[in-house]
C-alpha cells in the first residue's frame, strides 16, 4: 500500500509549489474572518480565534456566544494546527468529556467517537446542519470520508441532550461540523505528510475566487495511508470534496459533493487479554484478505434566503449513497447456513466447510432539512424540521469453499438478502426570550415520527418460515428548555455566568438491536426479538414468511438536567458543570462482539449517569496559555436484569454500566517563541472502564496517560523563504511508550484494543 504514483506525482508538485515560494511568489489566498468569542466554555478576551464569514447558514442548528455552558469549540485557530493523521474524531477530544479510540491502534481508518461515555450512535453529528448518523445503524462512518478534516472550518460541540436540527436523536451530545465555504480569493494549498506505521498523506486543494458570474468554487484531493500499529490493519483512503457557492443581496446558495473511497483491513475485533502480553500488535483476523471496500459520495445543497430584515429561511437537501463489501474467511461452517448443499455436486445439509464469504450493502439516503428564523425585537423564533426516506439492501456471497470447483462460483452464490426501508419525519419550534438583566429562556419542543420495515428475501435457504418481515413505527415527543444568565457588571474583575437546562430525548433501536442478541438478518434460522408470530401462507399450502410484531428491544429515553456557572476575567476563564441523567430502556453494551465487530447490546431497565465537566483557559504572559479540560462520571444500573445465553439471570442493580470512562482529563500547554515558532505540549489521562455489567474489577480497562508533543515552524515569519505561505510540522505522540487499550468486551476473557507506543508525524504545508 506504499508508492502509488499519485504519491510520486503530489510529491514533484510540492518541489515545484516549495521552490517558487522561495522566490517570492504571491501572497497565500486567506479567507476572510471576522473575530468572534468562539469558545463558550472558557475563552480569554482577545485570544486569537476567528471563523470564517458563515456563508452556509448553520444558526438553526448552533448555540451562539454566551448561550449555553455547556457548549464548546474547536476554533479555525485550533484545528490549523491539527494533526493532520488523525481523523476527525481524535481532533474533537480537546473538548470536556470527549473520548476517540481505532481500531488499528492509530488515528486513521475505523475510528470512534464517544461523548460522555455515549457511543456515536447515541451522539448526533450535523455537517454543515445535514445529519451525518446513518438511519439504519445509526453509525457515522468516518472512514468513508477520507480526509473530512482539510475541509473543516470550525466544530462546536453541544454536551448532553440536543438536536432538534435535522430530526437528530443525540443523547451524549451533539458535534456540529461547519466546511470551510468556497473564499472570494484564487489560492491553492498542497499538503504532504510522513510518519511511523506507515503513514503518509497528500493533499491537494484549489480555490478559484469569485468569478464575474458571480460564483466561487473550491476542490480538495487527498490520499491517506497507513499500515496499522496492529497486524493486518492497514488502511487506504482516497476523498474528494467540491463546493460552489453564490451570493446575491438576499440569497447564497451553495452545492457540495464529499466522495472518495476507503480500503481497510479488519481490526475490528479485540484481542484476548493473554495474547496481549505476549504480542500487543495482535489481529486476530489471520486472513489476508480481509478487507472493506467501500464508497459514500454525499451531494448537498444548502440555499438561504433572507425573506426580510428580521426573518430568514434556511433549505438543505442532501442524498447520500453507500456502496461497499467485506471479507472474510470462515472456518467449520454449516453448509446449509451458507446453501452450500443446493450447490450440485456440493456437500451435505449437516457438513461443516471451510470457505470465504462476502457481504455487501447498497444503501440510499435523500433528505430535506428548512428551518426559518425570526427575530422577534426581545425574541427570537426558529421553526423546523426534517423528513427523509431511506432504502438499504443487504446481501452475502460464497466467493469460493472447500471441495468446490472454482466454477462453481463464476456466478454470485447469494445465500442470504435483506432489505430495510425507513422513513421520518420531525418538526420543531425553539423560542428564546431575553428577558433583560443578562437573563435568557429558551424551549425547544419537538416531535419525531419514524417507522422502519425490515424483509428477508429468499435466497439459499432462506425460504418459507426461515424469511422474517417486521415494521416498527416510533412516535416521540422531546420537550427541552433552559435559563442562561449572564450577570451584569463585574464580578471580582470578570464576567460570571450561570445555566441551568433540562430536556427529554428518546432513540430507537438499530436494525442489529431488532434482532437476535447474539446473531442477525444474515444468519439462517435466527429470529427477530419480538413478541407476536404470525405464518403468512404464500398460497399453495406452504408459507410465505413470518411476520413480527410487539418489539421486545424498547426505545431508550433518557431525562437530562443540566447546570453549571462560570467566570471570564483578563487572563484566567473557567466553567463548571454538572449533569443527571435518568434512562429507562437505556441500550447498553450486553459483554461479547457479533460477527461484524459490533458489540452485543439490550436492554437496561432503569440506569443512571451522572457527572461534573470542568473547563479552564489561563493566559501565562503574552506568548503562552494553559489550558485544562476534565470529567467525572459516574454511570450505573438502577434496575437491571440480564438473562445470559445459557438461561442464567444476572442482577446488575448498582453495578457500573460498560465502557464509560470514569473520567477524561486534559492539560495542554501552548507556546509562541518568536514570530516563527509554535509548540504544544499534551498530558491526556483516561480512568477505568469497565468491559461487562458485572461490576467485577479484573474485567476492566486499566487507566492510563500519555504525554504529546507538538512543534510548528513558519518558514516565511522565520525569514527561510520569501511570498507565500510555508510551515513544517512534527506530532511526537505516547513519549513515555505507554501500554494501554481504548475499547473492548468480555467474553470467557478481557478482550481489548491496543493503542500504538511512540508514534511520530512530520510534514509540510504550502499556500499561494
Amino acid at each position: 500500500m506504499r508508492n502509488h504514483p499519485s504519491s510520486l506525482a503530489l510529491l514533484a508538485l510540492a518541489t515545484v509549489v516549495a521552490a517558487g515560494l522561495a522566490t517570492g511568489g504571491p501572497a497565500a489566498a486567506q479567507p476572510e474572518a471576522v473575530p468572534v468569542v468562539v469558545d463558550t466554555t472558557a475563552v480569554l478576551p482577545g485570544e486569537e480565534a476567528v471563523y470564517a464569514a458563515p456563508e452556509v447558514e448553520v444558526t438553526a442548528s448552533r448555540f451562539g456566544q454566551d448561550a449555553r455552558l455547556n457548549v464548546s469549540n474547536v476554533t479555525a485557530a485550533e484545528l490549523a494546527r491539527r494533526e493532520p493523521d488523525q481523523e476527525l474524531p481524535m481532533l474533537v477530544q480537546s473538548q470536556p468529556g470527549v473520548f476517540a479510540y481505532s481500531d488499528a491502534g492509530v488515528g486513521l481508518g475505523y475510528t470512534y467517537l464517544k461523548v460522555r461515555g455515549f457511543d456515536q450512535r447515541r451522539v448526533g453529528v450535523l455537517l454543515d446542519g445535514i445529519p451525518l448518523n446513518d438511519p439504519e445503524d445509526h453509525q457515522v462512518w468516518w472512514v468513508d470520508m477520507p480526509d473530512l478534516a482539510s475541509d473543516v472550518q470550525d466544530i462546536q460541540l453541544q454536551r448532553g441532550v440536543t438536536g432538534s436540527v435535522g430530526g437528530m436523536t443525540a443523547i451524549g451530545g451533539t458535534v456540529d461540523v461547519a466546511t470551510t465555504p468556497p473564499g472570494e480569493r484564487p489560492g491553492t494549498r498542497v499538503a504532504l505528510d510522513a510518519g511511523s506505521y506507515g503513514y503518509a498523506r497528500q493533499m491537494l486543494a484549489w480555490d478559484s475566487g469569485l468569478g464575474e458570474n458571480g460564483w466561487a468554487t473550491a476542490i480538495r484531493l487527498s490520499r491517506q495511508e497507513t499500515d496499522g500499529y496492529r497486524d493486518r490493519s492497514a488502511h487506504e483512503g482516497w476523498g474528494v470534496s467540491w463546493s460552489a457557492r453564490r451570493i446575491t443581496a438576499t440569497t447564497i446558495d451553495q452545492v457540495g459533493v464529499q466522495t472518495g473511497r476507503e480500503l481497510s483491513h479488519h481490526a475490528w475485533d479485540a484481542v484476548p487479554e493473554s495474547i496481549l502480553e505476549v504480542d500487543r500488535t495482535a489481529n486476530m483476523e489471520t486472513y489476508h484478505n480481509a478487507v472493506d471496500d467501500f464508497r459514500q459520495p454525499h451531494f448537498t445543497w444548502h440555499h438561504t434566503w433572507r425573506l426580510g430584515d428580521d426573518v430568514t429561511l434556511v433549505s438543505r437537501l442532501y442524498h447520500v449513497r453507500g456502496d461497499g463489501f467485506y471479507e472474510n474467511y470462515k472456518a467449520g461452517q454449516s453448509a446449509a447456513t451458507y446453501g452450500l448443499d443446493l450447490v450440485p455436486g456440493g456437500p451435505l445439509a449437516g457438513d461443516e466447510v471451510d470457505l470465504i464469504r462476502r457481504k455487501w450493502v447498497s444503501k440510499r439516503h435523500t433528505g430535506w432539512v428548512p428551518s426559518l428564523a425570526w427575530e422577534q425585537g426581545r425574541g427570537r423564533l426558529l421553526v423546523g424540521g426534517d423528513a427523509y426516506t431511506f432504502h438499504s439492501n443487504h446481501w452475502g456471497e460464497v466467493l469460493w469453499a472447500q471441495g468446490l470447483a472454482p466454477d462453481a462460483f463464476t456466478t454470485p452464490w447469494v445465500y442470504h438478502r435483506y432489505e430495510g426501508d425507513k422513513k421520518a419525519w420531525s418538526l420543531y419550534a425553539d423560542e428564546c426570550w431575553r428577558l433583560g438583566r443578562g437573563l435568557q429562556a429558551t424551549v425547544n419542543l419537538q416531535y419525531q415520527r419514524k417507522r422502519y420495515e425490515f424483509a428477508q428475501q429468499a435466497a439459499g435457504n432462506f425460504a418459507g418460515d426461515k424469511l422474517n418481515r417486521y415494521a416498527v413505527t416510533d412516535g416521540f415527543f422531546n420537550p427541552k428548555g433552559g435559563l442562561d444568565w449572564a450577570v451584569p457588571g463585574s464580578v471580582a474583575g470578570g464576567r460570571a455566568l450561570f445555566y441551568v437546562n433540562a430536556g427529554v430525548n428518546h432513540r430507537e433501536p438499530t436494525d442489529s438491536e431488532l434482532f437476535d442478541t447474539w446473531t442477525g438478518g444474515d444468519d439462517l434460522g435466527a429470529e427477530p426479538l419480538f413478541g407476536t408470530r404470525r405464518e403468512v401462507p404464500d398460497g399453495q399450502g406452504g408459507i410465505a414468511y413470518v411476520e413480527w410484531s410487539d418489539p421486545l428491544v424498547k426505545p431508550e429515553r433518557v431525562v437530562d438536567r443540566e447546570f453549571g456557572l462560570g467566570w471570564r476575567g483578563a487572563n484566567l476563564a473557567w466553567s463548571l458543570g454538572g449533569y443527571w441523567m435518568d434512562f429507562t430502556n437505556e441500550i447498553v453494551p450486553y459483554g461479547g462482539v457479533s460477527d461484524d465487530g459490533s458489540g452485543i447490546r439490550g436492554n437496561a431497565g432503569r440506569t443512571r449517569h451522572r457527572g461534573v465537566e470542568f473547563s479552564a483557559r489561563a493566559q501565562l504572559g503574552p506568548s503562552h496559555v494553559v489550558a485544562v479540560t476534565a470529567s467525572r462520571s459516574w454511570d450505573e444500573a438502577v434496575e437491571f436484569t440480564f438473562h445470559d445465553w445459557d438461561g442464567t439471570v444476572y442482577d446488575y442493580a448498582g453495578k457500573p454500566l460498560a465502557l464509560f470512562p470514569e473520567h477524561l482529563a486534559m492539560v495542554v500547554w501552548d507556546g509562541q517563541w518568536g514570530d516563527a515558532v509554535r509548540s504544544r505540549v499534551r498530558v491526556r489521562s483516561t480512568g477505568r472502564q469497565w468491559l461487562d455489567n458485572s461490576g467485577l474489577g479484573d474485567r476492566t480497562i486499566d487507566p492510563w496517560t500519555t504525554l504529546d508533543a507538538s512543534l510548528w515552524l513558519d518558514l516565511r515569519k522565520a525569514g527561510l523563504i520569501h511570498g507565500g505561505e510555508v510551515s513544517v510540522f512534527a506530532h511526537l505522540r505516547n513519549l513515555t511508550g505507554a501500554e494501554y487499550e481504548t475499547w473492548g468486551y468480555w467474553y470467557g476473557e478481557n478482550w481489548k484494543t491496543p493503542a500504538a507506543g511512540r508514534n511520530l508525524a512530520v510534514g509540510i504545508d504550502c499556500g499561494f
